[in-house]
């Protein structure tokens, strides 16, 4: 099973990059996530290894779930949606490395994938791994940690290293 939903994550990955995946799919309401299950999506990918576009990303070390991060993924996924935009600055300006520090994140390295129009984890996943820039995000060895926040179907996926 996990070796069939790390090859069908893949065979997605194209050459394009969008700065907010975006889905025309039946918006779901829900705000329930699972995010151990992002986490296992992303982790899968990461210690296989995987091409972005046409770049090959060799395997990585797996990524650790950090609440700081959630809650600054989840604050920016409620402002994209209570606003009706999806961007990685913040309605107020901020960018994402602002809401890190706002909620008390130290970092040595961040960066921020956002989507919108997605109706589960899978599906969000796949189309970040889809973007060359996110999928770039998802493999980047610098990160160890992640964190993840959903608002309707506005999804927030904070990665980052906390400084020692």
């Amino acid at each position: 099973m996990k070796k069939s939903i790390i090859a069908g994550l893949i065979l997605i990955c194209s050459l394009y990059f969008v700065s907010c995946s975006n889905s025309s799919d039946t918006i779901d309401d829900s705000v329930n996530i699972d995010k151990d299950e992002i986490l296992s999506l992303v982790n899968e990918v990461r210690i296989s290894g995987v091409f972005c576009g046409e770049t090959y990303y060799p395997p990585v070390e797996k990524l650790s779930r950090n609440k700081k991060l959630e809650q600054a993924a989840l604050h920016h996924s409620q402002d994209m949606s209570d606003n009706n935009f999806c961007e990685h600055k913040s309605s107020n300006g901020d960018y994402f490395t602002d809401r890190l520090i706002k909620f008390s994140y130290n970092y040595i390295y961040a960066g921020e994938n956002i989507a919108n129009g997605y109706n589960n984890e899978y599906v969000v996943v796949n189309a970040w791994l889809n973007s060359q820039g996110h999928c770039a995000n998802i493999m980047n060895s610098n990160y160890t940690k992640m964190g993840v926040g959903r608002e309707g179907n506005y999804w927030t996926q904070d990665f980052a290293t906390p400084r020692q």
